[in-house]
C-alpha cells in the first residue's frame, strides 16, 4: 500500500475514532439495541450483496439502511447508533476471506464518518413529517453522500492509480440514487419505530428490488461492452498493424470530453463512438489499407466508402444507433462548409483529433511514429481547417497535464513489418493519417 493511501486510511481511522468518543461523551440516551442489531443485520446483508463497477468502486442499496436506522431511533443516540451501524454493518465477508483488513477497515471508517454526520444533520433539523421530512431527507442524504464521495474517491484512485475523473464517472450516476433510497428509508424507519418489526418485509423488499435493478444495468453494460468488442477484434484482426489504436483513440477522446467538461453519459457515448469509428475498415479490402504508398484516386475513393458501411453497420445494432454521426462522420473536414458541417456532432470532431493524433504518434506501414511534439504541430496547423481548433487544444492540454509522452520512442505497441516502414510518410490508406493520394489533393 502506497503512503498516500495509508495516510488516508489513518485519518479515516482516526476521525471515526474521535466521532465514536464524541457520541459517547455526549448527553443523552443510547439507541435501542434490539434496532442496532436489526439495521447492522440488514446493511450488512445489503452490502454483501453490492454491485462491483468498473473503476472498482461498489454499489449497494445499503444507505437506504442507515437512513432508516436513523429515523428507527428517534432521537435517542443518533449518530452513536448510526455510527454502529455503519461501521459493523459494512464488514464484507470477501475482503475478510481475502484478508483485505485495511481496506476493510477503511470502508467501514468512511461509512461510520459518512453515517454519523448524516445522522447528525438529521436529528439537528428536527423535522419528522410533511414537507419538513422531505426536506430533512435531501439534506442529511446531501451529507452523506459528500462524506462518501470525499473519501472513497481519492482512495480508489490512489488504490487502483485511476485519474479521478474515471472514478467519479463510475460513482456519478449512482448519486441520484441516494436520495430515492434516503427518502425511502426515513419513511420506513418512521413506520418501524411506530409499528415495530411487522415492518421487516417493508424493508428487504426494496433492497433486493434494487440490488435487482443495480445488476441487470451492469449486466447490459457489460453486454453492449463485449458486443463492441467483438466488433474492434475483427477490424484488429483484418488490420493488425492497427491493434490498439481504438482504444487509444477512445482514451484521447474522454481526455477531450472531460476537459470540454461532458456529463458522464455523454462521455459514455463518446467512447463507443471513438471504439467504433474505423468499424467500416471492415470492407475494404487488406491491401489497401497497408499499402506503403500513396494510393491512387481509384484505391483512395474505395477507401472512403467505409464511411457508409460504418453507418449502416451501426443503424443495425440498437443500442449503436445514437453514435451514428459521431463515428461514421470522424473524417469529414471541420470546413467542409454548409449544412455537412453544421451537423457534425462535436463528438464527431472529437474523434477525428484523437484519431488522426494516434495515427501519428503510431508506426503504421507507410510511416514511422512522428515525435508527440511533431503531431500536435500538424494538428494546430490544420486546426480550423481540418479540425475544431478547441478539440486541438483540448488534447494537447489533457496530455501535458498529465505529462504523458506519445510517438517516436515512446509507442506503446510494437509491430514487426515485413518492409521496415520508411521515416517520412508519403501518403496512407490508414483511415486516422492526414495525407490525401496526391491526385487528389487540392
Amino acid at each position: 500500500m502506497n503512503a498516500p493511501r495509508r495516510a488516508l486510511d489513518a485519518a479515516a481511522a482516526l476521525a471515526a475514532a474521535g466521532v465514536v468518543a464524541a457520541a459517547l461523551a455526549a448527553d443523552g440516551m443510547r439507541p435501542a439495541p434490539l434496532a442496532v442489531a436489526l439495521f447492522t443485520l440488514l446493511l450488512f446483508a445489503a452490502e454483501n450483496s453490492q454491485i462491483r463497477l468498473p473503476s472498482s468502486t461498489t454499489v449497494s442499496p445499503g444507505f437506504m439502511m442507515i437512513m432508516a436506522s436513523i429515523a428507527a431511533f428517534d432521537g435517542r443516540g443518533v449518530v452513536l447508533g448510526a455510527a454502529i451501524v455503519g461501521f459493523c454493518g459494512t464488514a464484507q465477508i470477501t475482503l475478510l476471506r481475502r484478508r483485505r483488513f485495511s481496506t476493510q477497515l477503511f470502508n467501514s471508517c468512511q461509512y461510520l464518518l459518512a453515517a454519523a454526520f448524516a445522522a447528525f444533520v438529521f436529528d439537528l433539523l428536527s423535522w419528522r413529517s410533511g414537507p419538513g421530512l422531505f426536506a430533512a431527507a435531501i439534506v442529511a442524504t446531501t451529507g452523506f453522500a459528500v462524506v462518501n464521495v470525499a473519501l472513497v474517491l481519492p482512495h480508489v484512485a490512489i488504490g487502483e492509480r485511476l485519474p479521478p475523473g474515471d472514478v467519479w464517472g463510475d460513482m456519478r450516476p449512482a448519486i441520484p440514487n441516494y436520495f430515492a433510497f434516503g427518502l425511502l428509508g426515513l419513511l420506513l424507519g418512521q413506520l418501524y419505530s411506530s409499528v415495530g418489526w411487522i415492518v421487516l418485509p417493508l424493508l428487504i423488499v426494496p433492497v433486493a428490488i434494487a440490488r435487482k435493478v443495480f445488476a441487470s444495468f451492469l449486466e447490459l453494460k457489460e453486454a453492449h461492452e463485449a458486443t463492441v468488442k467483438v466488433f474492434i477484434r475483427a477490424i484488429e484482426a483484418k488490420d493488425p498493424y492497427t491493434a490498439g489504436h481504438a482504444e487509444r483513440v477512445a482514451k484521447y477522446a474522454l481526455y477531450v470530453g472531460r476537459e470540454m467538461n461532458f456529463s458522464s453519459a455523454r462521455l459514455e457515448h463518446l467512447r463507443y463512438a471513438a471504439l467504433m469509428h474505423d468499424i467500416g475498415k471492415l470492407a475494404v479490402p487488406s491491401r489497401l489499407l497497408n499499402k506503403p504508398g500513396r494510393l491512387t484516386p481509384e484505391e483512395y475513393s474505395r477507401v472512403q466508402r467505409h464511411n457508409r458501411v460504418c453507418i449502416d453497420i451501426l443503424t443495425r445494432v440498437d443500442f449503436m444507433k445514437t453514435m451514428v454521426v459521431a463515428a461514421s462522420d470522424t473524417h469529414a473536414h471541420f470546413d467542409s462548409g454548409g449544412d455537412r458541417a453544421d451537423n457534425l456532432v462535436m463528438e464527431a470532431h472529437i474523434v477525428a483529433v484523437t484519431d488522426a493524433f494516434d495515427a501519428m504518434t503510431s508506426t503504421r506501414a507507410y510511416r514511422r511514429a512522428l515525435a508527440q511534439e511533431v503531431a500536435f504541430a500538424e494538428l494546430r496547423d490544420k486546426a480550423g481547417s481540418q479540425f475544431n481548433p478547441d478539440c486541438v487544444e483540448a488534447l494537447v492540454r489533457a496530455i501535458e497535464r498529465r505529462g504523458e509522452k506519445y510517438g517516436l520512442g515512446y509507442e506503446q505497441d510494437t509491430t514487426d513489418f515485413s518492409v521496415a516502414p520508411p521515416v517520412v510518410g508519403v501518403g496512407s490508406a490508414g483511415l486516422g493519417d492526414l495525407l490525401k493520394p496526391e491526385a487528389v489533393q487540392a
